[in-house]
C-alpha cells in the first residue's frame, strides 16, 4: 500500500521507483501481488503513465488511516516487548546531523544502552521517502518560512528550532559595511543548493520576491563549500546560524533588510510511530540537543 500510494502520487511507476529506492520491476511486482490480492485492478495505462482505477482511488483514500494504525499497533508492542532497545535508523541533513543528531545519539547511548542506532546524513527530498517506506524512522530536515508549507498526511512533523537566514558576503564586497537588502544583489553569482532542493527553491522564491531571477550557476548543498566560495569572492549565499561552526575571516554576514527570512528544523516520523519507546526518546533528545543550540548566541551581523 506504500508503494501504490507512491505510485499514486507521482503517476508513473519509473518515477515511484526512484522514490523509493526500488527497481520499476520490484514496483510493477508489488503492484502485480496487491492486485491479485485485492482481486481487482488497481491502475490503469494513461499515455506513457498510469493512473488509479475507481477501486485504486478507493483503496489509496485508506491507506494513510491503514498505515497509522499499523504504526500504532507496532509502536504498542514494542513498548511492551522491548521498552527503549532494538533498532532505530536515523537521518539528518548535514549542518543538523553535526549540531543536533550526533548530540542526540550520544544522550540515547548513554540512557538507552539496548538501543541500535544507525545514522545517515541526506537531504529532505531524499529522507522523506525512504521514513515512507520504513527505511529510515526518525529524520531531522527543514522548511523555509517563504515556501510552502509540505502537507503530507503520512508523517508528522514536530519542531525542533527556528534560525533566521543571513546574506553571506566577501569581506571586500561593495556592501559589506552596512546594512544589505536582496534586491541590491541583483546582479550578483547566487551560490545555491543543488536543483531539487528546497534550499534552492527558497533562494530562488527570495530573489523573485526582490524583483529579480538570480544567477545560479554555483550549486552545492554542503554549506562549507557555499561559504568557501563565498569567502573566495565567487558570489553571495543565503546561510543559518547552523552553518556557522568553523571560523571565517574573509566573511561577513548581514540579516537582510528588505525580507524576514527563517528556517523551520523538524522532527519528522511516520504518523502513528510516536508511541514507539526509541522514537519517542530519540524525539527527547532531539529536543533538548536543539534547546541547547537555541540558547547559544546568533553570530554577530
Amino acid at each position: 500500500m506504500r508503494i501504490l500510494r507512491e505510485v499514486a502520487a507521482r503517476g508513473s511507476i519509473t518515477r515511484a521507483a526512484e522514490a523509493l529506492y526500488m527497481t520499476p520491476s520490484a514496483v510493477s511486482q508489488h503492484m502485480a501481488t496487491l492486485e491479485r490480492e485485492a482481486g481487482t485492478d488497481l491502475l490503469e495505462p494513461a499515455g506513457r503513465s498510469v493512473r488509479l482505477t475507481p477501486a485504486g482511488e478507493r483503496l489509496v483514500a485508506h491507506t494513510e488511516q491503514v498505515l497509522a494504525v499499523l504504526e500504532q499497533a507496532q509502536a504498542d508492542i514494542d513498548e511492551v516487548a522491548h521498552g527503549v532497545a532494538g533498532r532505530l535508523n536515523t537521518c539528518a541533513f548535514p549542518t543538523a546531523a553535526r549540531a543536533l543528531l550526533v548530540p542526540a545519539l550520544a544522550t540515547l547511548g548513554r540512557e538507552h544502552p539496548a538501543l541500535e542506532v544507525t545514522m545517515s546524513d541526506l537531504e529532505p527530498e531524499e529522507s522523506i521517502p525512504a521514513l515512507k517506506t520504513g527505511d529510515l524512522d526518525v529524520v531531522v530536515t527543514y522548511e523555509f518560512d517563504h515556501l510552502p508549507e509540505p502537507e503530507d498526511p503520512g508523517v508528522e512533523r514536530h519542531l525542533l528550532m527556528t534560525e533566521p537566514m543571513y546574506i553571506a558576503l566577501n569581506v571586500d564586497h561593495p556592501l559589506a559595511g552596512g546594512p544589505v537588502r536582496v534586491a541590491d544583489l541583483s546582479g550578483e553569482q547566487w551560490i545555491v543548493g543543488r536543483d531539487g532542493s528546497p534550499f534552492l527553491d527558497v533562494q530562488v522564491r527570495v530573489a523573485n520576491e526582490a524583483g529579480f531571477q538570480p544567477k545560479v550557476s554555483l550549486q552545492s548543498n554542503d554549506y562549507q563549500v557555499i561559504l568557501a566560495a563565498v569567502e573566495a569572492g565567487l558570489g553571495v549565499a543565503l546561510a543559518p546560524p547552523l552553518a556557522f561552526f568553523a571560523s571565517y575571516p574573509k566573511l561577513v554576514i548581514r540579516r537582510p533588510a528588505d525580507t524576514d527570512l527563517t528556517r523551520r528544523v523538524v522532527a519528522v516520523i511516520r504518523r502513528g510511530s510516536g508511541g514507539s519507546p526509541a522514537i519517542a526518546a530519540a524525539l527527547t533528545a532531539l529536543h533538548s540537543a536543539s534547546d541547547e543550540v537555541s540558547r547559544r548566541p546568533l553570530p554577530r551581523a
